[in-house]
C-alpha cells in the first residue's frame, strides 16, 4: 500500500490497488481532474510529481513534461505526492 496526497486539493488516500489508476483514485476520493483519452495518449491529465515515484502499464505512448506524471494510466510505486 502506498499513500497518495493530492496537495492542493488537500486530500489523501491509500493506494490498495482496487483502482486501474491514480485518476481513478482521485475521481473516486471526489476530484474532478482533467483528463482525455484514459491511456496516457493525449497527455491531457498530466500533473506534477511533487515526490515519489509510480509505474506505468506497458503500452502507453505518451509522455508527460519534465516532473510531471500521466495520471490515467500511473500507478504509486511508493508513497506519491501530487501537485493537484
Amino acid at each position: 500500500m502506498a499513500k497518495v496526497t493530492f496537495l492542493q486539493s488537500g486530500v489523501s488516500a491509500e493506494w490498495t490497488g482496487e483502482h486501474d489508476s491514480l485518476l481513478e483514485l482521485a475521481e473516486a476520493e471526489g476530484l474532478s481532474l482533467d483528463f482525455g483519452c484514459r491511456m496516457g495518449n493525449c497527455t491531457a491529465c498530466q500533473q506534477r510529481l511533487a515526490s515519489g515515484e509510480v509505474d506505468y502499464p506497458e503500452g502507453h505512448d505518451g509522455v508527460p513534461d519534465d516532473d510531471n506524471i500521466l495520471l490515467c494510466c500511473s500507478v504509486p510505486k511508493t508513497d506519491v505526492e501530487i501537485d493537484a
